[in-house]
């Protein structure tokens, strides 16, 4: 078959019409759209591994409100006080040898004196400034601080905060051996030690006072030491709210939780600090209240004790030591026929005329049989990472033996919390054994991660009642957590807002709880606070909590002091008591003679079962004390706690805090009784420089440990933080992004694609979707600045 085959003619060079340079350059320009979008990538990605690495590093930071250099580590959750002092090789810090803890208790009466001595050595070869961090227990009054160095004693008075902060600064500057102790909870204190020469020998005291707990007939003491790490809710605070970053914190301050860069040390297993010989505590404690005891125990650690005169016992710990890494507690319970029904002790201020008085008593024992009312009860659990471990070990069989108490006439919820809230169910549902073993195995496939958001659990748990049409119906929420959060402060104004007819119970998890949060929370809830420190703990603990639950309750509490004596009593306003549960106050009075036959009586009145009953003291039976001053200083710091309560109750002032009037009468209270306070603060400070001026002064953060039980492990960053690791992954991803950016906008010289002008149309079109894909996308995950400027102003004309 003859074909015609065609040759492309040839046409001359001259009469050819080819591209010209501006068909290339408008054919191959960039996409400027996208180079910005290239820019800010890769300035994010830059930005986020700045900030990581800032979060991490170890120096000295300028304080915000002194203008001084030191370490902001005011620990709000920490552990054992410890030194921590930057060693040669950069990158890497040896702490001091921790000589150990000794703590000497003295239980008189219904209050303990409490002696807390750490020694530490400097083993640097450097001038060293220590800072440390001290848990201590929710209701300390700490009234003394020393700091002994060799054969010297440097005696701390109280000043205000402010002013302690210049007086240590000055004494820092010129080579004075000083020290700073503040209040940053009402259970933790951060102390700060300058110019400790090396290999020097350093003991820190520190004495406070504390009420001792009674509850089902025994009485107990608790002393922390150590802490779990705080989960941080809320967005970093811009800089532009001139907020100072805290280089020891693992977090940075959030608009929830100004200090958080404040309250996030560093933490390290029992097991390293172990083999330095660091973290050990030794444990006496005299313990004389004139009753023969029936029983005396710890429930963590192993005690030896021995009856002396009096009925007096001396404990000390089996081992003669302890690892500092759980929370030590001690429990006595009076024999039977020596129970007292009523206990009260008083003493004579030796400044005035003023006396202190310190009442307990026990409300009589319904033995009628009453009607057990029907209930509604939504169990809140935690499973936040810094649950893990032992802790959701203790949480789940806390709720599963809850779940088992509950009756064919009630009604039941469950909700979860970590990063996200879940319920198991919309609404309360009758206990039938349907519902029960439903929310039973959803129980057991819970498990620890994420971070800590409480609030929005809380909202939901008291907002599931039903209408009142049910009739008697008790409503109760049971909150079982570790209470690790660093915004106390508005969750209890949650609670206070939300509460309504609910009663809310706190159980506390794990070797080392935030008791300061769980104690408040469950008096603002009406509730009764619990501890489970132990697996073994779970059935005894928990059945006594649920006696509380299904008892009838003592209300309308009123006490009546004789006439023509002057009063004030705090708590102001007793609270509803639970089958087991004393009357407790402390009070100042004048007008009245404890001890003469003209004292007169004390009455005490309530309501039982619906029954009334009266319980009277006579204050002519009393020995007053004339040289005590325990009494009168757990008397000022129950009236500072309650000036604190109004503070939250009233909200921030729109004026200069230093015009509050609460705060000043707190500020009076603590430097007329010598107690630290949220606004003053111990200072000591040695006459005589020894730091010589051609000697520079390093500092350094402290390592906490981690509590026995937890695993060490990112659980302890909050959203807002994702330490170092994290911000490096992260930096490292977004400038993947920007390469993939930057490939999709070359110049495309494909010559088959241009001979297809369909195809390139087809990737044009590609492109531009996957662009706008990104873009959106980006808009989501990194902050608009123009929001985040407006914030910051809005943040800096409300004030923190």
């Amino acid at each position: 078959m003859n074909r015609s085959f065609f040759h492309t003619p040839r046409i001359h060079r001259d009469l050819l019409i080819l591209p010209t340079s501006e068909y290339y350059r408008r054919r191959y320009r960039k996409n400027r759209t996208g180079s910005w979008l290239l820019l800010l990538v890769t300035a994010a990605a830059v930005l986020v591994a700045a900030m990581g690495a800032k979060a991490q590093e170890l120096s000295v930071v300028d304080d915000v409100e002194t203008g001084h250099a030191f370490n902001s580590v005011s620990m709000s959750e920490s552990g054992s006080g410890d030194l921590l002092f930057q060693a040669a090789e950069p990158g890497r810090y040896v702490p001091a040898i921790h000589l150990g803890t000794e703590v000497e208790v003295k239980v008189r009466g219904l209050v303990a004196e409490v002696t807390l001595q750490q020694r530490f050595a400097n083993t640097s070869k450097h001038w060293q400034e220590a800072v440390y961090v001290l848990p201590l227990p929710e209701n300390a009054a700490v009234n003394g601080m020393d700091i002994v160095i060799g054969e010297r004693r440097i005696v701390g008075e109280v000043r205000e905060r402010h002013q302690a902060q210049q007086i240590y600064k000055k004494a820092r500057e010129e080579g004075k051996r000083a020290a700073l102790l503040e209040q940053q909870r009402p259970n933790l204190f951060t102390s700060r030690v300058a110019n400790i020469a090396p290999e020097e020998e350093v003991a820190v005291e520190v004495r406070y006072l504390q009420t001792l707990r009674f509850d089902r007939g025994q009485f107990s003491l608790h002393f922390p030491s150590t802490l779990t790490p705080r989960y941080m809710p809320g967005e970093p605070v811009t800089a532009e709210k001139n907020v100072h970053f805290n280089a020891h914190g693992w977090s940075l301050p959030t608009d929830q939780v100004p200090d958080a860069d404040l309250i996030s040390p560093v933490m390290q297993p029992m097991s390293e600090l172990a083999e330095q010989g660091s973290h050990q505590m030794k444990i006496c404690i005299d313990l004389g209240i004139g009753l023969p005891l029936a029983d005396i125990y710890s429930p963590y650690h192993e005690i030896d004790f021995r009856s002396t005169s009096d009925h007096r016992y001396s404990i000390q710990l089996k081992q003669g030591s302890a690892s500092m890494d759980r929370d030590f507690a001690l429990f006595w319970r009076p024999q039977g026929s020596s129970m007292p029904a009523a206990a009260m002790f008083a003493e004579q201020s030796a400044k005035d005329s003023r006396q202190y008085l310190q009442l307990l008593l026990l409300p009589p024992q319904e033995n009628t049989n009453t009607r057990k009312l029907p209930r509604e009860v939504v169990y809140v659990v935690d499973t936040s990472g810094s649950m893990g471990g032992n802790s959701i070990r203790q949480a789940k069989e806390s709720l599963l033996l809850a779940l088992s108490r509950l009756g064919a006439a009630d009604r039941f919820n469950v909700i979860e919390f970590n990063s996200h809230t879940q319920a198991l169910y919309p609404r309360p549902l009758a206990a039938t054994p349907e519902n029960i073993q439903r929310a039973r195995d959803w129980v057991e496939s819970l498990h620890a991660r994420g971070g800590t958001e409480m609030a929005p659990a809380l909202k939901q748990a008291l907002s599931q009642q039903l209408s009142d049409e049910i009739g008697e119906l008790v409503r109760q929420v049971i909150f079982i957590t570790d209470g690790a959060v660093g915004n106390e402060s508005a969750l209890f104004e949650l609670i206070r807002q939300r509460l309504g007819e609910v009663r809310l119970f706190t159980v506390g998890i794990g070797s080392a709880p935030n008791r300061f949060f769980m104690t408040k929370a469950a008096q603002y809830g009406r509730g009764s606070f619990v501890q489970i420190g132990d697996l073994n703990e779970v059935q005894t603990k928990m059945g006594a909590l649920f006696e509380k639950l299904e008892s009838p309750l003592v209300t309308d509490l009123q006490v009546q002091w004789p006439q023509g004596v002057k009063v004030e009593a705090y708590p102001q306003r007793l609270p509803d008591l639970y089958r087991g549960e004393p009357v407790q106050l402390v009070a100042q009075f004048e007008g009245g003679i404890p001890g003469s036959n003209s004292a007169g009586e004390v009455k005490i009145s309530g309501r039982l079962a619906g029954k009334r009953f009266t319980r009277s003291l006579a204050l002519s039976q009393l020995a007053v004390d004339s040289a005590g001053k325990g009494i009168g200083s757990l008397w000022a710091r129950a009236k500072i706690a309650s000036l604190r309560d109004q503070q939250r109750e009233r909200g921030r002032l729109a004026g200069p805090e230093s015009e509050d009037p609460l705060r000043q009468q707190i500020v009076q209270l603590a430097l007329d009784y010598q107690l630290t306070s949220p606004y003053t603060s111990f200072v000591a400070v040695e006459q005589l420089p020894v730091r010589p001026a051609s000697e520079s002064l390093k500092s350094s953060p402290v390592p906490n440990a981690v509590a026995r039980g937890q695993v060490q492990q990112p659980f302890t960053y909050p959203a807002t933080a994702n330490g170092i690791y994290g911000q490096w992954l992260l930096a490292a991803l977004l400038f993947s992004l920007g390469g993939l950016l930057r490939r999709l906008q070359k110049p495309r010289q494909n010559v088959q694609a241009v001979r297809t002008p369909g195809v390139c149309g087809l990737l044009r079109r590609w492109r531009s979707a996957l662009e706008r894909s990104v873009r959106r996308w980006l808009r989501s995950v990194l902050p608009d600045v123009r929001r985040t400027d407006a914030r910051a102003q809005r943040l800096a004309g409300g004030g923190l």
